[in-house]
């Protein structure tokens, strides 16, 4: 991974080794690889099948992360070169070799210590051991083990699925050495993507004890209500909480795992934990497992939801009645509270339905649980909320949700219901919770005391730019001071698309760019980096040739000014960026981006081709990744097939960045790298003019052979082989002008555009 904020030294961890196969360890695994890691992968040995393949377990791990591609763990299949594996009894002795080793067995303290022990006989002296475990403490899974194993011992605990989940809590123990744990930091950090949150050697950690407490409270209190499934999920969706809803969160969790983790975490927490009258297992949830009803998994795949197909293959979605535990088709809900949005937490409180009454009783109950662990559990407020983010995907953790509802107002409705105030709430003085002291972000601690959170090196927050007063705001992009006179072109909206006056407004700026001499970072923290261009305006074009030449011309103006300015321009790019917003990108002079993105010059499902200089950049970069004898093959297969990628990786195997672009594993660093990386450009020599060669012509290529797909591959093949001729790139834009301006007029072509529009998905007529 090309990441500027990248610290490489001696003490850096170059090779994991991961034991235990499952779906948690062989994702650790392959994350670990991801991030540039040799890693050796091991299990028991296999008792079936062929006795000389006695590693076939953790075999069989790697074979289902090289068939599940670039959507799995890995993100591409040639991040499986650096994976080895092996087993345990064979094997063990090449942990010597590794600098980290990483424990992720079965839940059973007698197993995960005599493996230590092992362990303990063949690891390097500096050799990292922790584990993974949730409910087992840390003292008691290192008792019994030598001193030196103690000092590099900690608990790394991870969230399913590690390449996605961007949290990992680390528990350190007292004899635990603090350049372990800077150590497992910087790599989890920098290589891995993780943001670390540091928590006492307490049950559940911050994740799993405000999560399984929240998943058991929503529940049992719906069933109280005699709410309906899709009743509580909706108002559960309001709070904030995962688009699952609470039940779907069930079903994905596994129904018949959840009274092992709560009977387990149940046994750990003292008798008058808040914890303690939810860890039993209610009758609705006996029952299901009873009848098989596990949630998404086995061969039936139903629990509180289910899936069925009708005689046509149509999808039947249905819902368990949960006094029957029989199914039923979803009925719209009557509940004013309901349809209201989420985060509308105040007027959702306000609800005199059985809605308002169900958030209050969730609410009052996990929030205010979460306020009693302060500062048992961790004493950093700022570390549940990102516990809460980042590990269940909440949209707002516990005490942003207290502040969103007002500390004063959710005190004084605890001492009207008869509850006393948490110490830490008696302590803010009905106070706001975070706030902002000379720009900087304070949150309240156990004492009451205002204090500065904390951000490792290198990370950079927009949210934080943003407590600044905009440089410029326009009506679709913001612009803001990164310092060190770079600028950073924030599109705003939640899908931004390259319309007339977004185009505009990105000119102007360069424009004014250029002439102070600031570098330019186009960013966006939206799930949507941009979606292309705007296509409403495109259809209202296709009648009026002249503005539909306008339209074109003017993007591609737009982007030959950013690729040749005088001034640095980078664009960091997360989450999708498709059709032009990937035009746009290609036309900046370098691309950071993050580790999990999914670009693609998708122009082809509305009926046209890239038509803003996609096409000259991809015949570009296909010649330096494939060679000019199959750049136009290779280009023409990316474009007629609208090929979105599923990470950066393979996005740089593909060509859509260069070599020279750089990856950030962790998104909170993309910012700060790309900063880097506009500040670096400002010391290299002006970019090459150098007119590139003619490719060669295509012999043979697979495309459609009806309907419209196949005349539009035919144009597309068309157009990419103008490329043959000498200075091809200076004219190539003219060359997607007209192209596109033909396939407009094709009743076909507006077909797809209207069928995009109206019901999100492509036509291929």
């Amino acid at each position: 991974m090309n990441s500027t904020s990248m610290i490489d030294s001696p003490t850096t961890i170059k090779k994991v080794a991961v034991i235990g196969a499952g779906m948690m360890g062989a994702g650790i695994a392959a994350q670990a690889a991801n991030g540039g890691a040799e890693v050796l992968l091991l299990d028991i040995v296999s008792t079936d099948g062929d006795a000389e393949n006695r590693s076939q377990i953790a075999q069989g791990a790697l074979d289902r992360l090289l068939k599940a591609g670039c959507t799995g763990g890995l993100m591409h299949p040639t991040v499986a070169e650096r994976i080895q594996v092996g087993n345990i009894d064979d094997d063990l002795h090449r942990l010597s070799d590794y600098d980290w080793i990483v424990e992720v067995i079965v839940e059973r303290l007698d197993i995960k210590q005599a493996l230590f022990h092992r362990i303990a006989k063949v690891r390097r002296e500096d050799a990292i051991v922790s584990s993974n475990t949730s409910t087992i403490p840390l003292m008691t899974l290192i008792e019994g083990l030598p001193e030196d194993f103690r000092q590099h011992f900690v608990i790394t605990h991870y969230f399913n699925p590690p390449r996605y989940m961007r949290l990992v809590e680390v528990v350190k123990g007292d004899n635990t050495l603090s350049e372990v744990v800077d150590r497992v930091t910087q790599f989890n950090d920098q290589h891995m993507g993780k943001t670390v949150i540091d928590c006492a050697d307490r049950p559940g950690f911050i994740g799993n004890r405000l999560g399984v407490f929240w998943l058991q409270v929503a529940l049992q209190e719906a069933i109280k209500l005699n709410l309906r499934v899709e009743e509580a999920d909706a108002i559960m969706k309001v709070c904030g909480f995962p688009s699952t809803g609470i039940f779907g969160l069930w079903d994905l969790v596994g129904i018949d795992l959840m009274p092992s983790v709560t009977q387990s975490l149940g046994t750990l927490l003292p008798e008058h934990d808040d914890f303690a009258p939810y860890a039993k297992t209610v009758k609705t949830v006996q029952g299901m497992i009873d009848k098989g009803y596990y949630g998404r998994k086995g061969a039936v795949c139903q629990g509180f939801y289910r899936q069925l197909k009708d005689d046509n293959g149509a999808t039947i979605k249905e819902v368990i009645d949960l006094d029957r535990l029989d199914y039923r088709a979803p009925q719209p809900s009557t509940l004013v509270s309901t349809q209201l949005q989420p985060g509308q937490l105040a007027e959702l409180l306000t609800s005199n339905d059985k809605g308002g009454k169900y958030a209050w009783r969730v609410l009052s109950q996990v929030l205010h649980y979460a306020t009693k662990l302060i500062p048992d559990v961790a004493t950093d407020v700022a570390a549940f909320d990102q516990a809460m983010t980042l590990g269940y995907n909440w949209s707002w953790g516990p005490f942003e949700m207290i502040d969103r509802l007002g500390a004063s107002a959710f005190i004084d409705r605890l001492i009207a219901d008869d509850i006393q105030p948490s110490p830490f709430l008696q302590a803010i003085k009905q106070r706001p919770i975070y706030g902002y002291q000379e720009q900087q972000l304070v949150t309240l601690n156990e004492r009451g005391d205002y204090r500065l959170v904390k951000t490792a090196e290198g990370i950079l927050s927009l949210a934080d730019i943003k407590r600044r007063p905009a440089l410029q705001q326009y009506s679709k992009l913001s612009l803001w001071d990164l310092g060190d006179d770079v600028w950073c072109v924030e599109f705003t909206g939640k899908v931004p698309v390259l319309s007339n006056a977004l185009l505009d407004q990105i000119a102007a700026t360069l424009e004014q760019a250029i002439s102070l001499q600031k570098a330019l970072v186009f960013y966006n923290e939206g799930p949507v980096f941009a979606a292309g261009a705007d296509l409403n305006e495109f259809l209202s074009f296709i009648d009026q040739p002249q503005q539909l030449q306008a339209y074109i011309e003017k993007g591609q103006a737009l982007f030959q000014a950013l690729r040749t300015a005088p001034i640095p321009t980078v664009g960091a790019v997360s989450g999708k960026a498709l059709g032009g917003g990937l035009e746009l990108l290609l036309h900046c002079q370098s691309i950071q981006a993050h580790a999990d993105i999914a670009v693609g010059l998708v122009e082809t499902q509305v009926g046209i081709v890239p038509g803003w200089g996609g096409c000259k950049e991809m015949l570009l970069r296909s010649a330096e990744r494939v060679g000019v004898d199959q750049a136009i093959a290779h280009c023409f297969d990316l474009i007629r097939s609208s090929k979105i990628t599923r990470s950066a990786e393979e996005a740089q195997q593909l060509g859509f960045l260069r070599p020279t672009d750089g990856i950030s594993m962790n998104l909170g660093r993309l910012l700060f790298d790309a900063k880097q990386t506009a500040l670096s450009l400002r010391s290299r020599s002006p970019l090459s003019r150098r007119e590139p060669p003619p490719l060669a012509a295509v012999t043979t290529v697979n495309h459609d052979v009806e309907g419209y797909q196949a005349t539009l591959e035919s144009t597309l093949l068309t157009l990419l082989s103008q490329a043959e001729k000498e200075h091809w790139y200076q004219h190539f834009f003219h060359y997607e002008h007209d192209t596109n301006q033909t396939l407009s007029q094709i009743p076909e072509a507006k077909a797809r555009m209207t069928h995009l529009l109206s019901t999100g998905r492509p036509l291929k007529n």
